[in-house]
């Protein structure tokens, strides 16, 4: 029996990244997964590989009505939800004076609106279930803001500010609201299946942030975190007395 056995989870950006090391680590503990993301063929190769206890569900959460049907699948197929994971989330360098209308767009609808809708759909699954996890994931570039990523970081930045009020909203129902800061990771990706980051802004992006120190705050010694252990924090938190309340917890690499 896991850490997790019987918990129903929502995974946003299940199939890449972070997403898929929560997955993976959350699939050892016994619970049962309900796998967010917008490619179909993806999300049933990662379903495949998790065993049958992980449901693949093609949501955009920019979306409100593709977040509303997946929801609706939750509550049907299990009529409550334990633990949602904000995980997706979606970037592209550029400087603000060149981003394009669908450029802005986008990210605000994945980073920032997405979570929103999830968390809007989940509350009352949450409640059903006697209270729960949402965690929100959020970045270190809120703390050392990076050129070129003028969106990324407002909508995170956002974020951490709506799951403040959003903790204090549904603490009665006791449902915990958790940032995670999280720090660069050493396997990169998006939940986007078409968002293509020209190789040329991103050698450029990545040439402005060493150019001012801040590829080494943001990776650490070693490169950056490993995704598992990014699982190995999000199972902690979510496995926490209800007594405990954890705000915002930050992982980095050392």
């Amino acid at each position: 029996m896991g850490a997790l056995s019987g918990k129903v989870v929502a995974i946003t950006g299940a199939t890449s990244g972070s997403g898929l090391g929560i997955a993976r680590r959350f699939a050892a503990e016994g619970s049962e997964l309900v796998l967010l993301a917008r490619g179909q063929e993806r999300l049933d190769e990662v379903a495949a590989s998790l065993g049958n206890r992980s449901i693949p569900v093609s949501t955009d959460v920019g979306d409100p009505d593709s977040v509303r049907r997946a929801f609706a699948l939750i509550a049907d197929r299990f009529g409550r939800l334990d633990v949602l994971i904000n995980n997706a989330a979606i970037y592209k360098p550029c400087l603000v004076e060149h981003l394009t209308d669908v450029e802005i767009q986008r990210q605000i609808a994945t980073n920032l609106a997405g979570p929103i809708y999830t968390s809007r759909a989940a509350i009352p699954l949450l409640r059903a279930a006697g209270g729960g996890d949402i965690v929100n994931t959020s970045s270190e570039s809120t703390l050392h803001p990076f050129p070129m990523l003028a969106i990324y970081v407002a909508t995170k930045a956002a974020l951490e500010s709506f799951a403040g009020v959003l903790a204090d909203e549904v603490r009665d129902d006791d449902i915990r609201v958790t940032t995670v800061i999280q720090g660069a990771t050493n396997i990169g990706g998006s939940d986007s299946t078409d968002w293509h980051i020209e190789p040329a802004a991103f050698e450029t992006a990545m040439a402005l942030w060493g150019e001012r120190g801040l590829l080494l705050q943001a990776q650490g010694r070693y490169g950056g975190q490993d995704v598992d252990d990014i699982g190995d924090v999000h199972l902690f938190i979510v496995t926490r007395p209800r007594t405990q309340k954890l705000d915002v917890v930050h992982c980095r690499s050392c």
